[in-house]
């Protein structure tokens, strides 16, 4: 099955939900002007907040997915073109509402959530505001299977082996993949942290044979961190086809073939028929 997946690579305002949730209207439309047989739009994480934000200012911004004004806003215009959306947002849960997760919302093609994926690796300063989350679901939709990992979790080669396991058509990562702390680094060549990016995207779609699409945001929040996009969509063989390597605003978008991983998987990347679970018990001991 043939589908054409884009990303919007954005440069979030820190607190002004307002303007994101703008930004990535303007986004989504722009997407559709230019290759109007996009199917789904990937954005980055926290699109809606920014990064480097307080406890008290993701309080403020946090949504439900019953009520949250950019659920409804980028449900009218999942709708409106008919085509999914992911994009990350602090989460609220319904329940207890003081608790937040890094979350990410699959909005389907008739404008309803399918659900959200909680992040299950926070990372550094976000485990001041947010909980972990406990599960990697698999949202049914009628271009695939679809398994979502945040930022972090990418480094870890434990989740997108699970939604391997649990039949994901695709792989989607929604990230806020920053730049090297240290001040002496130069920004005009490729870095570390580029490089790793680089590796494990390729090296999580190879694994498992799948598929991978990742959007990454640019820009800083004017305090620690700056971001460095290299938005890209990747086969699954690990070769990528698309990227877009800048650290400017843009749209990447390509057309991939999920049927590929049907077929490579009974050729040369067998992994998962040569798999012996039974060897493997030291893997989920702690460290």
């Amino acid at each position: 099955m043939t589908i054409r997946v884009s990303c919007a690579q954005i440069y979030p305002r820190l607190g002004d939900k307002e303007y994101n949730i703008q930004k990535m209207e303007q986004y989504i439309h722009q997407t559709m002007t230019e290759y109007p047989d996009t199917q789904l739009i990937v954005f980055p994480e926290l699109a809606t907040s920014g990064y480097e934000g307080t406890v008290e200012q993701f309080q403020a911004l946090a949504e439900t997915t019953e009520d949250g004004e950019s659920i409804r806003r980028m449900g009218a215009l999942a709708a409106k073109y008919g085509i999914y959306i992911v994009y990350g947002f602090p989460e609220r849960d319904l329940i207890h509402t003081d608790v937040l997760y890094n979350s990410a919302v699959l909005i389907d093609k008739d404008g309803k959530p399918m659900g959200t994926y909680r992040k299950v690796h926070p990372f550094a300063s976000e485990k001041t505001w947010c909980r972990a989350g406990c599960d990697f679901p698999v949202f049914d939709t009628d271009l695939g299977r679809l398994g979502i990992m945040i930022c972090w979790d990418t480094a870890f080669p434990e989740v997108a082996r699970i939604y391997g396991l649990k039949g994901a058509d695709l792989l989607i990562v929604s990230t806020n993949w920053e730049d090297p702390y240290e001040e002496e680094w130069d920004p005009t060549k490729i870095n570390s942290h580029e490089e790793d990016w680089d590796l494990i995207t390729r090296a999580r779609a190879y694994d498992n044979t799948l598929h991978l699409v990742a959007a990454n945001r640019v820009g800083d929040d004017g305090k620690v961190l700056s971001f460095f996009g290299r938005s890209k969509i990747i086969g699954p063989t690990g070769r990528e086809i698309a990227a877009l390597d800048t650290r400017e605003e843009g749209i990447l978008s390509a057309e991939i073939d999920l049927s590929l991983t049907d077929e490579k998987r009974v050729q040369y990347y067998t992994f998962f028929k040569d798999r012996v679970p039974d060897a493997y018990d030291e893997i989920v001991k702690k460290y």
